[in-house]
């Protein structure tokens, strides 16, 4: 009896020779160990404590074609609702999990950054990924990952040499032009930032239509010494699609990553962010804002290890919830034994404005070292009926009034936000958001 994994393990063989990297022997044993550990492990089941809240057999049980080659026909002007702005922005496109030469751009990178396909780098120069295709993969359970493994098609590469500073913020853009055969996209994405590196990266999906789809995606950050990386992620595709996906990030001494994440589309998303402070004065931001409405589901993990002493972190997230929305965070700060002055704050706060809308938070502290500072906590509540009052009392009408007050409970994230053109790109997909019109 064919099962969803035997299936996929079908269409990988089918596949096998079109993938990019099949000439290398030591990437084409990496996607195929990648293929046995999903035989053997399978799609996460809602048994595991980490995804008892996730409808996974509504992703796992649907079988989606995967899409050979890009979308064609698209012109620039069609990315244009998008894109963070038409100038001062570096872009790199991918169509239905593909790279597009003509909808990117790339003009005047700065000498020391190197930027382009992942496909496209496996024919030149295999062996420089390698080892960050074969790194050991983080999280409770790996089946999708070991599916992007075995599978993936396309990603962006991005390396910066020691010193370097792209100023201008560089939008790694995934659209999937949706059509009634249900598509698969497994972006694969690397970033490496050398000693001194500062970069602004955005990553971002979108659907081109209304149809089902599913994204499964994995990206992998590198921070060595003093290096700082900006990585926002902006999760907005069609209320069809399932997206799956996980950010893991290294970070080495004196390195700062600001990781934010902003959710406002699909109809069940699952994304995990891990961190590992891996040398002394590592310090990471973590702050993210989930916006659900009808029957989104929407499920975020994150955790943060700290394996070395004076290292620091943050965590803040924020949900708002409406009509019949779920939403999950689990967030884990680790210390281990012997790793001293260590600081970790991890706060979940949610919103629900409606009676059906429902969270499920979890902020977890894991320490096991006396000389530390850490603090976590949670809550969740409505809208304040004495502030809407006050407001309504003061000329403004009912909508304006709970507007405002949902703008405010968000706002401290969004102010979080640089450069300014991406603040305004996000607020603007905040300000459109079906929640607004909910009664």
């Amino acid at each position: 009896m064919n099962t969803p994994v035997t299936l996929y393990r079908d269409l990988f063989t089918e596949l096998e020779k079109s993938l990019p990297g099949y000439d290398s022997l030591p990437l084409r044993g990496l996607r195929q160990e990648g293929m046995q550990h999903f035989m053997d492990k399978g799609f996460p089941s809602q048994r595991l404590e980490n995804w008892k809240y996730t409808p996974v057999k509504a992703i796992s049980q649907k079988i989606y074609h995967i899409n050979n080659h890009a979308c064609q026909g698209l012109d620039p002007s069609d990315l244009l609702p998008y894109l963070i702005a038409p100038l001062g922005v570096y872009r790199l496109v991918f169509v239905n999990g593909w790279f597009s030469q003509t909808l990117s751009d790339l003009h005047d990178l700065p000498d020391g950054v190197r930027v382009e396909s992942m496909a496209k780098l496996v024919k030149d120069a295999p062996d420089m990924l390698e080892p960050y295709l074969k790194n050991k993969k983080s999280g409770s359970d790996q089946g999708f990952t070991h599916l992007n493994d075995a599978l993936w098609s396309d990603g962006a590469y991005i390396h910066l040499s020691p010193g370097t500073r792209l100023e201008r913020p560089l939008h790694l853009f995934f659209l999937t032009a949706t059509s009634k055969k249900s598509m698969m996209t497994l972006p694969r994405n690397i970033v490496v930032a050398g000693a001194d590196s500062h970069a602004w990266i955005v990553e971002s999906f979108a659907s081109l239509g209304h149809f089902p789809h599913m994204t499964n995606a994995h990206s992998t950050i590198i921070l060595h010494d003093h290096a700082h990386v900006h990585h926002l992620l902006h999760l907005g595709e069609n209320h069809s699609a399932q997206h799956v996906g996980t950010v893991e990030s290294t970070q080495k001494g004196d390195s700062r990553l600001d990781s934010q994440l902003f959710s406002f589309g699909g109809e069940r998303t699952r994304q995990e962010i891990h961190v590992q402070l891996a040398g002394e004065q590592a310090e990471c931001s973590l702050d993210g804002l989930f916006i659900g409405n009808g029957r989104q589901h929407m499920d975020f993990h994150t955790s943060i290890h700290h394996t070395h002493a004076n290292t620091r972190s943050q965590q803040l997230y924020k949900g708002i919830l409406a009509g019949h929305a779920h939403g999950v965070f689990n967030g884990i700060i680790t210390v281990p034994p012997h790793v001293h002055h260590t600081q970790s704050n991890q706060l979940s706060t949610n919103l629900l404005l409606s009676d059906t809308a429902e969270i499920d938070t979890k902020p977890q502290l894991e320490i096991n070292s006396d000389a530390v500072q850490c603090s976590h906590g949670a809550t969740v509540g409505s809208l304040d009926p004495e502030a809407l009052f006050y407001l309504q009392s003061r000329g403004l009408d009912a909508s304006t009034a709970r507007n405002l007050l949902i703008q405010g409970f968000a706002e401290e994230l969004l102010q979080r936000i640089t450069p300014k053109l991406v603040q305004n790109w996000i607020e603007k997909h905040f300000n459109k958001g079906e929640y607004h019109h909910e009664s």
